[in-house]
């Protein structure tokens, strides 16, 4: 995680600015909303350097109507920007210096509108100050913001807080709007109080500068509590068209991610879901975070580093990354034959049981070049005595990777292999009666993996991640006689054609009278929709292994 040093300015504040074109949709969708007549009250809360003001001057039906255009900008150099550009406008308006969460929580006023681009800025990088008023805004709304990740989540809520009844909203957000486990009593909120919601997805890049992929969120504040509203979704393509469906909102439903399935999809989903040999993940299987070293780069080593600094008799199997298991079986072979390629295939642990490290000459070297690089200062290492006795060294029969790229894959630990915190480690629950090679040969259907994209999470470079409350809520299909696909399905992971895994595990679990294949059908198409929209992300994030200095395995 970065720390406020590491970020610069620009990013801090949430300072990047909506291209004109987004401006330009998000005020024509806001025309949709209003009434045909009639003065308006507009609020900006975001205001930044005044890319909405401008838009909102320039368009055509909107400005003309614009009685009062109050807008509110922390920053004295923006606001004056902002100033300037109302200047040159015939739009009366007031652009109001103050943090938005300070004014939302203090103000008494009422808009018919409200448009804008919140910041995005992650909840370490905000001030003290605005903290508190972040508190001090949900005590006045009756709204928790416990466990709030991002300064949006409350800008948004001040803003859409003092709309009149029937006032209308257009704000770009995040898409963690559908997904964040922190923006679940926004979405809660907002069912609840609002109509006519809708979310557009556009094409990556549609949001220069920003790391996230955005939405265009928008809907009209009901004249009282709703019932549970309709929210329309609309994907836009590259080329100007757009497709379109709306779902009923479901107030138990804490995640809408589920509402980018298109009606005849999700219906797909609930119908496979009520079959009797469907159970969540969490009732078959309990998996856990695996071994946590506070240092990866240093309690992992290859098999030449092994043997040169002597390390051996505290050298255990080690799985470094899902991708080095190529099947389904993660077997001895695959061990032997992963670290005749360099891998870092030995977890090092130091525990009281093995030998004292520090007699021997080889172990107490490598001890001490972790002291040089102050391994020992880190919080996971220095809240243990001594630093390098990593605890809890333990391994599951089952590994689960918790980041991947096409879809997670559940293995069978064969070759009894350790795991850091880069894969989950889990074993079958006595109580399911499924052994670990079933519950691998069942996993990779369409139904397993489509519950992946609808409850993990999703980061530059489209990287999905489930944490192990997600991983429980994964829907599995099982049959008493998977234990004996495993070989077939372990040779077509190994072939190298992803997609001939889940047709190999669909096809069963039809044959097996698991699933039913027209359902099935559905939920393919459905599970390649979404992991399309997530790998066209562009953005990727590599991490760097610090490279083990020449002369100390000399």
């Amino acid at each position: 995680m970065k720390v406020r040093r590491d970020v610069n300015a620009r990013k801090l504040r949430g300072g990047f600015y909506t291209p004109d074109p987004l401006v330009q949709f998000c005020l024509e969708r806001l025309r949709t909303l209003l009434p045909p007549e009639g003065n308006l009250r507009v609020l900006e809360p975001s205001a930044g350097d005044g890319a909405f003001l401008r838009g909102l001057a320039s368009h055509p039906s909107i400005a003309d109507r614009t009685a009062d255009l109050f807008a509110v900008e922390p920053l004295d150099i923006e606001a004056e920007k902002c100033r300037q550009s109302l200047a040159r406008t015939s739009v009366d308006g007031t652009v109001h210096v103050e943090s938005a969460i300070r004014w939302g929580a203090d103000t008494d006023e009422w808009f018919d509108a409200a448009v804008g681009n919140p910041p995005f800025v992650r909840y370490q990088f905000i001030s003290a100050r605005d903290k508190a008023q972040i508190t001090r805004l949900g005590d006045r709304l009756d709204f928790s913001f416990a466990g709030v990740s991002n300064l949006w989540l409350p800008v948004l809520i001040a803003a859409l807080s003092r709309l009149k009844p029937g006032g209308a909203f257009c704000f770009v957000v995040p898409t963690e709007l559908l997904t964040g486990l922190s923006a679940s009593r926004l979405r809660a909120w907002v069912s609840q109080n609002f109509g006519e919601l809708r979310i557009d997805h556009f094409a990556p890049g549609s949001f220069p500068e920003v790391l996230q992929e955005v939405a265009v969120f928008s809907g009209r504040r009901a004249e009282e509590p709703a019932d549970p509203a309709m929210l329309t979704l609309c994907e836009h393509d590259r080329i100007g068209g757009a497709r379109t469906w709306t779902h009923r909102v479901d107030p138990e439903q804490k995640n809408w991610t589920r509402y980018l399935l298109d009606p005849a999809q999700l219906l797909a989903l609930e119908g496979a879901s009520q079959s009797r040999s469907v159970r969540p993940l969490g009732s078959l299987a309990r998996f856990q975070v695996s071994v946590v070293t506070g240092a990866n780069d240093f309690f992992t080593v290859a098999d030449a580093d092994l043997a040169a600094l002597d390390l051996g008799p505290w050298g255990k199997p080690l799985l470094p990354r899902i991708r080095h298991a190529p099947g389904l079986v993660y077997s001895a072979g695959d061990h032997r034959q992963m670290l005749r390629a360099g891998a870092r295939g030995w977890l090092l642990d130091f525990s009281a049981k093995a030998p004292d490290p520090l007699r021997r000459s080889g172990p107490a070297r490598y001890l001490h070049w972790g002291e040089e690089r102050e391994l020992d200062d880190r919080y996971k290492c220095r809240i243990r005595k001594p630093w390098f006795r990593v605890p809890q060294i333990e391994k599951g029969s089952l590994l689960l990777s918790k980041r991947s790229h096409l879809y997670p894959r559940v293995i069978v630990n064969e070759a009894d292999a350790y795991t850091t915190d880069t894969i989950y480690r889990g074993n079958p629950l006595p109580e399911a009666e499924i052994t670990a090679r079933a519950l691998s040969a069942s996993f990779h259907s369409s139904l397993t993996l489509l519950t992946a994209e609808l409850e993990g999470r999703s980061f530059g470079g489209g990287v999905l991640e489930l944490v192990p409350s997600e991983v429980e809520r994964l829907a599995v299909a099982t049959a008493v006689e998977a234990d004996g696909w495993i070989d077939r399905l372990d040779d077509a992971a190994r072939a190298g054609n992803d997609e001939a895994l889940v047709e190999a595990t669909d096809g069963a679990l039809v044959s097996a009278g698991a699933l039913d294949p027209q359902l099935v059908e559905t939920l393919r198409g459905a599970r390649i929709e979404l992991q399309a929209r997530r790998l066209a992300r562009s953005e990727r994030v590599a991490v760097d292994e610090e490279p083990m200095p020449a002369d100390l395995a000399a």
